[in-house]
């Protein structure tokens, strides 16, 4: 694991807990609202939770990955909401790993300090309508004019999107080969051609929204270019796939442990039927979330080091597994206890369906090139 001090983490974890229990889990409409609660991101900016990952120079936390995996943790298991998480999380990475890590230092003094504080939340903008993130599909295109680049496209279910204020844009710059070459764009909300769509209706990951935009004639200076030119698919994006699949395992632990605390105080209200084999049961969950817990640590760690960790995909794929082996005992106890759950429960289980549906077809790939 990354060489960051037990007492440092253990700060972090109780700093984000005290904040998710004052703001998030005291509100039981998030899962219910169309719209982002605003009050909520701002509160985060004023404790500095969106700069955990930026460097102290920019007024961030100076946090490791390892550090953003114990506070994601914690705010899902304390704020018991998903979708929450999800925008605070992907603001935050992807503000570390395209900003900080390959963004140029034009862009780093422009707008670090504004992603810290809260003023600019920053959305990546990959996947097309029909497409996807295939990078043999995904059409967008961009084209040196004078000093600018010229984009047009249209990109889809983007974290953040209806309400982010800069867009890291990958479009198609070229071929070699016939192999598509990509680079990425930091642009502007306000960039004229840049039109944000309506938010998509999505019944999981609420308040977290997602949506897409278009872009049309987009002028973009070359310095507001990301990473190296013509390299932003090997060099960006399948490093990010990774670390975000990584990050979200202390989503699924949270929640995971949150379900069961949950789960926990509504058995326990009828104290004279609490058998041992029902307590066997709630130990096995919790023993397969804290499991969780392990693995999305040592994942978030695997980024922090510079070392090429060949057995970060394994803990991708046996995550993958263990939520699934979460959710078959949560659903039979659910059933042969007769437990009837609240609202809150229920979502949980719902979002973390969701993630794991979501993952399906990116696992069984990963135990393919495992075999190989």
């Amino acid at each position: 694991m990354a060489s960051v001090p037990a007492k440092d983490l253990l700060f972090v974890k109780k700093k984000v807990a005290c904040f998710a229990k004052k703001y998030i889990a005291n509100r039981d409409d998030l899962h219910l609202l169309q719209d982002f609660p605003y009050d909520i991101w701002e509160k985060m900016g004023h404790n500095n939770l969106l700069g955990l990952s930026l460097p102290e120079k920019y007024e961030g936390w100076g946090g490791s990955y390892l550090e953003i995996a114990v506070a994601a943790e914690a705010m899902t298991r304390e704020g018991q909401n998903i979708g929450m998480v999800v925008s605070w999380l992907i603001h935050i990475a992807v503000s570390r790993f395209f900003i900080v890590e390959h963004g140029n230092n034009f862009l780093q003094e422009k707008i670090l300090k504004k992603l810290a504080s809260g003023k600019n939340t920053i959305s990546l903008a990959v996947s097309e309508p029909g497409k996807g993130s295939s990078p043999k599909l995904l059409e967008t295109s961009g084209y040196l004019s004078d000093n600018f680049y010229i984009l047009n496209g249209e990109k889809t279910y983007l974290t953040n999107g209806p309400i982010a204020d800069l867009f890291i844009v990958v479009a198609v710059v070229g071929k070699v080969d016939n192999k598509k070459k990509f680079t990425a764009f930091l642009v502007p909300k306000s960039t004229p051609g840049l039109l944000v769509k309506k938010p998509m209706e999505l019944d999981f990951f609420r308040p977290s929204p997602h949506g897409g935009i278009i872009l049309s004639d987009c002028m973009v200076p070359l310095e507001n270019i990301i990473g190296e030119y013509a390299l932003a698919y090997d060099s960006m994006l399948k490093p990010f796939a990774l670390l975000e699949d990584s990050l979200m395992l202390s989503v699924f632990a949270g929640s995971m442990t949150g379900q069961v605390y949950l789960l926990s105080d509504l058995i326990k209200k009828d104290v004279h039927k609490f058998f041992d084999n029902k307590k066997e049961k709630l130990g096995k969950l919790k023993s397969i979330a804290y499991t969780m817990r392990i693995i999305a640590y040592e994942a978030a760690s695997m980024h922090d080091s510079s070392y090429n960790n060949v057995e970060l995909i394994s803990l991708l794929v046996l995550s993958h597994d263990l939520v699934k082996q979460f959710q078959n005992l949560f659903n039979q106890i659910i059933k042969t206890e007769n437990i009837k759950g609240n609202s809150r429960l229920a979502l949980l289980a719902s979002d973390i369906f969701q993630m794991h549906s979501m993952g399906k077809r990116k696992t069984r790939l990963r135990c393919i090139n495992l075999a190989l």
